[in-house]
Formats: structure tokens, sequence, C-alpha cells
């Protein structure tokens, strides 16, 4: 077997360790806590993938190790705490739970078997499909917001209304990570913008200051917009980008060049030999 990279996969063996230890939390009642180690175990999927580039340090074995861990800390180790939420502590029907487990853990490898198999044909600077840590995250902050302004999990206080808003929760997030929707990449966010005028330090400084009063939902709040920016983005391409039959033309440039006047014109050339071939630029 080829040697391996050991920092990458650190990394890596960290977040599944987030996993399994989440599920041993869930076994054990401490749900709250379990969330924390899953939005933990993000963390740690993020670095590794940053150290791997850094690096320069990427391969297919890192992949693949990579989504097994991704599959247990964001597929399974959620799943465990809503069902246990759901059947156990609200007294819920268990065919509606493992229903509702099996779909979100599917619809998770699905996602991360087609990331494998695309991953040398999509684009760096975006995702297709909502990623599975950002989806598990969504889950994830739910559970610590309601737990926050609801009560979830004090002192034994689960409701049914409060694990059936968890399992409806689970429905898109699992329909956006097999979709074909385009979400930007974290990396392409976190970029260092251009240089702004002062008011806009001031404004993200207050804020960071306003958030850290609701910490969990605010948590959520980024996490559910970024789920949402998806279908946003597509809907203003679809209507931003009009089809080019709709475009209003002069009559006479339609009766000379027709609907699509730059690609007649590109046929045309190429049919004069204006465009070089493939001999020509040898």
């Amino acid at each position: 077997m080829k040697k391996i990279y050991i920092l990458p996969n650190l990394f890596t063996s960290g977040n599944l360790f987030c996993g399994v230890l989440a599920m041993c939390l869930v076994f054990e009642g401490h749900y709250i806590i379990a969330a924390i180690v899953i939005l933990a175990g993000l963390i740690l999927d993020f670095c590794d993938g940053v150290v791997a580039r850094l690096q320069r340090t990427t391969s297919r074995f890192g992949l693949e190790y990579d989504s097994l861990a991704d599959l247990v800390t964001f597929g399974i180790a959620p799943m465990a705490m809503l069902y246990k939420l759901h059947v156990t502590e609200a007294g819920g029907d268990w065919r509606t739970g493992l229903g509702m487990a099996f779909l979100y853990v599917a619809c998770t490898a699905l996602r991360l078997a087609r990331f494998n198999v695309q991953v040398h044909d999509v684009r760096k600077v975006e995702f297709c499909g909502l990623p599975s840590p950002f989806a598990a995250g969504a889950l994830a902050s739910l559970v610590i917001a309601l737990h926050r302004h609801t009560g979830l999990g004090k002192e034994g206080v689960v409701l049914p209304a409060q694990t059936h808003f968890l399992i409806l929760a689970t429905l898109p997030l699992g329909f956006l990570m097999v979709s074909t929707l385009r979400y930007p990449a974290l990396a392409r966010m976190l970029r260092p913008p251009a240089k702004k005028p002062f008011v806009h330090l001031v404004a993200i400084s207050l804020v960071l200051g306003a958030m850290m009063f609701f910490i969990e939902g605010a948590v959520f709040f980024c996490f559910a917009a970024y789920a949402a920016s998806g279908p946003v983005l597509a809907c203003y391409r679809a209507i931003a980008h009009k089809p080019a039959v709709e475009r209003e033309l002069h009559p006479v440039q339609i009766a000379r060049f027709g609907r699509f006047p730059k690609r007649r014109r590109r046929r045309r050339s190429r049919a004069r030999g204006d465009f070089p071939t493939q001999q020509g630029n040898r």
C-alpha cells in the first residue's frame, strides 16, 4: 500500500471521533452536547481540507476516508439524535422516525458518492447540491436553538411538536443535498474582499456584537441562510438570464441574421475559414 499523508488524515480522524462521540452522547441522553460535538466535527472537516490544500497533500485515500467520516458524523449521528428525541423522549411513532432517518442518511450517502465521482469534473468555486456538513450543522444548530428558546431537553422536557418540526426540517435538507443546485464554496466566501470604507468594519463589528446575545439563533440562521442560498440563486439566475428569443431585436436584424445573430455569424466565419484549424495551430 502507498504511503499516506498524516496531518490531514488526523483531522479527518478527529471528525470521525466527533461522530462516534456524538452517538455515544445521544445514547446517554445528552442531546445538546451531542449537537455541539457535531458542530465541532464540522470545524475539523473544514480544517482537513484546508490543510491538505495548503500542503498539497490531497490524495484519493484522503478523499474516500473523508467521505466515510462525513457519513458517520453528518449523516448517522444527527439522525440518531433526532430518532431518539422523537421516539424515546417524545413517544412518537418509530416507523416515522425510521423512515425519516433512512431518507436523510440515504441522501447523505448519495451526495457523498456523487461528489467522489464528480470531484475532477465540478468547479472548485461551487458545490453541486447542499454539502452534507452544512445540512448536519443546520440540524444540530436547530436543536441547540430549540433548547435555548423553547427548553428542549431541559429536565426531560421534549414536546412532540418540537420533534415533528425537526423531522420536517430533514426533508428539505435531504432534497437539497441530492439536488443539482449550485452552492458557493466556503473557501470562496471566506476570501479576503477588496478594500471597503471604514463604516463597513464598524457595521460588521456591531452585527457580531449583537449576535453574541442570541448566539444559538444566529448560528442556526447562518446555516439556514446558506441552505436557502441555492434555491434563491437558482431563481435569480433564471430571472436575470432570459432566453435569447425574448430579446427585442430590430426587424432588419431579424431578417438578416435571425434571432441569434452572434451564433450565425460564427457559423459563417467557420465556413469561410476565418478560424484557424487544428493543423494551423501547430
